[in-house]
């Protein structure tokens, strides 16, 4: 009798473990694919804040219907490119969206333009912070 009791005690608590644990890893869990990034830190920040950046300043019109690379509303195409550099200043993202380091002034680095006056200027400004959320402090 004193076996059963205790079974009956048991299981509604360990339900209530499984349960908790369940909601937890589901809120942890909010991009599958994270790679690694603060789980899903990176991946929010490029939705509610670099998104927004790159519509306001007319990237959609070429980056966004399939016949100019990278997409920039695909999360995991931007991120390798941003992932090319060592800090949120040095990075081919930036290098492409301020225009800089062309390898000659007749020939833009970036064909569209440059789309931030400086790097502290958006959507440049959105795309450091987005740097610093994926991997960390600059090297």
């Amino acid at each position: 009798m004193f076996h059963g009791q205790f079974l009956l005690f048991l299981l509604p608590l360990s339900l209530a473990m499984t349960a908790s644990a369940l909601s937890s890893a589901a809120e942890a869990d909010i991009y599958p694919n994270d790679y690694g990034n603060n789980l899903g830190k990176g991946k929010a920040f490029f939705h509610s804040n670099v998104l927004p950046r790159l519509a306001e300043n007319g990237c959609f019109q070429c980056h966004a219907r399939g016949y100019v690379r990278p997409n920039v509303t695909v999360y995991e195409e931007l991120l390798k490119r941003l992932a090319i550099g060592d800090s949120a200043e040095n990075n081919v993202v930036i290098y492409k969206m301020a225009n800089l380091r062309s390898f000659n002034a007749d020939i833009p680095n970036h064909p569209g333009g440059q789309r931030c006056a400086t790097i502290d200027d958006e959507p440049c400004k959105s795309i450091r912070q987005w740097w610093g959320i994926e991997f960390g402090e600059s090297k």
